[in-house]
């Protein structure tokens, strides 16, 4: 097996959460602001700290992954987690602009960093120490898709009506991949 073939290259990678990520931000828009308080289960985070922790993840393990800075300097979000969800947590437009401002973050980040930052073993990570880059930023990725599934429901419980869940759903993603 060939190592680098079109699923497992960076930019198939990229280009695939940036499918996950429309879907997402269709789901987000499902819900009003109103609804962002609500626990997606009984005593659990509620809708807004949800989707909150979906882009702080992938924040997190990024710039950790690709700048390799796991600590934060001042004014960056998780310098002070707590006071970043409060700020963005309460609205459907606040956490659009945190997910979206994320995933253009990735790519920014992913450009500028070198190969090593996902091939080499990362032993300064704070969770896994000695896993590859490569898997570690497989963690936000897969954690996107767990938390979305929650939020299907809840947003279901709540009335709304959210997307179709996958990407290839969505003619805007799908029609320009069609037969690639």
């Amino acid at each position: 097996m060939k190592a680098d073939t079109a699923y497992t290259a960076v930019g198939a990678f990229l280009d695939h959460w940036n499918g996950v990520r429309l879907v997402t931000l269709k789901l987000l828009e499902s819900f009003e602001d109103g609804d962002l308080a609500q626990p997606v289960v009984t005593g659990g985070r509620s809708v807004g700290k949800v989707f909150h922790h979906i882009g702080g993840h992938q924040f997190f393990v990024a710039r950790g992954v690709l700048t390799r800075r796991w600590r934060p300097d001042p004014g960056d979000p998780d310098a002070d987690w707590t006071a970043h969800q409060e700020r963005v947590a309460r609205s459907v437009s606040g956490l659009h602009d945190w997910l979206a401002g994320t995933q253009s973050r990735l790519h920014e980040w992913i450009d500028a960093a070198d190969e090593s930052a996902l091939v080499k073993l990362r032993p300064d990570n704070p969770w896994h120490k000695g896993m590859r880059g490569w898997l570690l930023l497989h963690h936000p990725y897969q954690d996107e898709l767990h938390h979305r599934g929650q939020l299907y429901v809840a947003a279901r419980r709540l009335g709304r009506v959210p997307p179709p869940v996958f990407a290839e759903e969505h003619p805007e993603y799908w029609i320009p991949r069609q037969g690639r």
